[in-house]
């Protein structure tokens, strides 16, 4: 049986982060499993055709960095017509973002015979639309109807998603296709602690100079660095803390880059790192006196899930799909409060035994592996 996986939206992008990051992992572990079952798809808006991608190509470039990327991408052009009885179509990547509508590509597939499993991070393009860029927003009602209406089975990352799903199909009055809850794996970089010798110096000046305050991920309106931003300014300066950013700077982000790199403490105790290796990252969340999870509406929040298997505190805004991926190995605060984040922050820092007390505790947390994921993925795949 073939699974195809199209990763158009994953080939296309400049850097690997998130949803991206996610495709990738799956995607090379089922090629690691099942072989030459998986056909990797890439398509060519230009001439409206699928092409394959070279599955060792892909391990390779995406594993241990070789090769070109455009060279995975092979002559053998995959007609839709191929895609049918004893075939799997898996939506693993950004696909809303493909030029292929799966308003058109869904009902050409599922005439053919051809099982369909989309694997839904999020629908905040639904419920928190003023998140999202707009056109993103009109692509993914697009995608997300589709799915609705034509998947045999949805994979999504938290029961909080469930609900969301289950609410958008009682309003569209489509019945839910059955849906399968796989958290996401954290064990990149697992081989174990990052040395000093294997990071910059800019980066070891930096874990050494003070205490400091991480947050991880694409800097975008839905994250809420400003909260951390504003918490340096209302306390977290004065008890001796620095603050690193270490993600790309996404969408209607302008003004906050604008007022970061104003501030006099930027590159001296504020920090911002974009396109760092698993590694550089790595080496952040080692030495982080605090990892901050501020987001106003989150799919699943990896960073969480990274923070702790690395032995990192972790403070977080109190929203429902965080709290069922982290539970009680996370510190909550109240949303936009930024005084009780620095309030939480004081108190570690004046009961050093209570802090050491956190790390010892966060030893405990269980994480699920990109191993245990892609296994809990194919599961529904082989139905």
């Amino acid at each position: 049986m073939k699974i195809y996986i199209d990763v158009s939206v994953l080939t296309l992008a400049t850097f690997v982060t998130g949803i991206q990051r996610v495709t990738r992992e799956i995607a090379v572990r089922l090629i690691q499993t099942e072989k030459e079952n998986i056909v990797l798809l890439h398509y060519n808006a230009k001439e409206n055709v699928y092409y394959r991608i070279d599955n060792r190509k892909f391990c390779e470039f995406y594993v241990n960095k070789k090769g070109i990327k455009n060279h995975m991408i092979t002559t053998c052009k995959i007609p839709l017509s191929e895609i049918g009885e004893d075939s799997i179509f898996f939506d693993l990547d950004a696909a809303w973002m493909c030029r292929m509508k799966r308003s058109y590509l869904l009902p050409i597939l599922k005439m053919q015979g051809a099982r369909i499993v989309a694997h839904i991070y999020d629908i905040i393009s639904v419920t928190h639309p003023q998140y999202c860029l707009e056109r993103g927003v009109y692509n993914f009602m697009d995608f997300i109807g589709a799915h609705l209406q034509y998947a045999d089975d949805i994979i999504v990352n938290a029961k909080a998603t469930v609900d969301e799903l289950k609410k958008l199909a009682i309003a569209l009055k489509v019945e839910l296709p059955l849906c399968h809850v796989v958290p996401l794996g954290a064990n990149f970089n697992e081989n174990g602690v990052v040395q000093d010798n294997q990071v910059t110096e800019e980066l070891r000046r930096i874990v050494s100079d003070r205490p400091y305050i991480l947050m991880v991920g694409t800097i975008e309106p839905r994250k809420n660095h400003k909260l951390v931003f504003n918490a340096y300014k209302a306390g977290l300066k004065d008890l001796g803390y620095n603050i690193v950013f270490a993600g790309y700077i996404g969408w209607n982000m302008e003004d906050f880059e604008t007022e970061l790199k104003a501030h006099p403490d930027y590159n001296k105790r504020i920090f911002h790192f974009a396109g760092l290796g698993d590694q550089a990252v790595t080496y952040l969340y080692q030495h982080a006196r605090f990892l901050a999870f501020c987001s106003y509406t989150e799919g699943f929040g990896l960073p969480l899930i990274e923070g702790l298997m690395r032995g990192t505190p972790v403070v977080a805004a109190d929203i429902p799909v965080s709290r069922e991926v982290a539970g009680d190995y996370c510190i909550w605060f109240p949303q936009d409060d930024e005084q009780k984040l620095c309030d939480i922050v004081r108190y570690y820092h004046e009961n050093e035994d209570e802090y050491s007390e956190r790390k010892k505790m966060i030893k405990g947390f269980e994480y699920v592996t990109w191993e245990r994921c892609e296994m809990m993925m194919r599961r529904v795949l082989m139905g």
